[in-house]
């Protein structure tokens, strides 16, 4: 079966890091990689985050003291524990971005199912008239996001850009990361410039997500 991507790089990143340096090296990957790059991650405290358009107030009236950090990305209020965490850049160079929004979001998950299934076989994309609206992310399934049976697995948020895409999404499943690498590409091979991608992201950090302002932008 034809896989997503031809080739992707793969960075199963073990630092334990701030919510502030976790977004900054996701958005750091759109800057850097010169084809598809998947970085899987973990968190070191309980910890939310929050789409771009949110507002901040309503966030913290949920999160009941948990650090927060606003996303480049959209989507609602995803709460980290435990999960993997997958942040997924997508250079514009590539046909794949030329899909629209919903195409991408799908085309991600749809690749990343057989995988969940292995572990879960009933897990399955959420069609529309399973939707259900609220603030929180993991208990307001929306369209192709993976759930198992009443359980939302897989959801996450996209940013479009002039240097391409970038996916951020939360998986509740204990699957190997490499596991989710190999079915998005034919080839997986670990990157190289992680000396880059560190520089990038601490710059991020300095400029945006370590700013008051970026948190308190609405």
């Amino acid at each position: 079966m034809k896989k997503t991507f031809a080739r992707i790089l793969f960075w199963d990143d073990p630092r334990l890091r701030t919510p502030a340096e976790q977004m900054a090296c996701d958005e750091a990957l759109a800057g850097v990689a010169e084809a598809p790059v998947l970085r899987t991650y973990r968190w070191a405290e309980p910890a939310v985050t929050f789409g771009y358009a949110q507002r901040l107030q309503n966030v913290q009236n949920l999160a009941n003291g948990r650090p927060v950090m606003r996303r480049w990305t959209g989507g609602g209020t995803v709460f980290h524990g435990h999960e993997l965490t997958l942040g997924l850049a997508i250079p514009a160079s590539g046909a794949f971005t030329c899909l629209s929004s919903a195409q991408i979001y799908q085309a991600i998950h749809e690749a990343l199912l057989p995988a969940i299934r292995q572990i879960l076989p009933n897990a399955k994309l959420v069609s529309l008239e399973d939707c259900r609206c609220g603030p929180v992310c993991f208990e307001s399934p929306v369209a192709y996001d993976i759930v198992a049976g009443p359980r939302k697995i897989l959801g996450g948020a996209l940013r479009r850009s002039r240097q391409g895409v970038l996916y951020q999404g939360s998986l509740h499943a204990d699957i190997s990361p490499l596991a989710l690498a190999e079915e998005l590409a034919d080839s997986v091979s670990p990157i190289q410039n992680l000396p880059a991608l560190e520089n990038a992201g601490a710059a991020l950090v300095s400029q945006r997500y370590g700013d008051p302002t970026w948190l308190n932008l609405r």
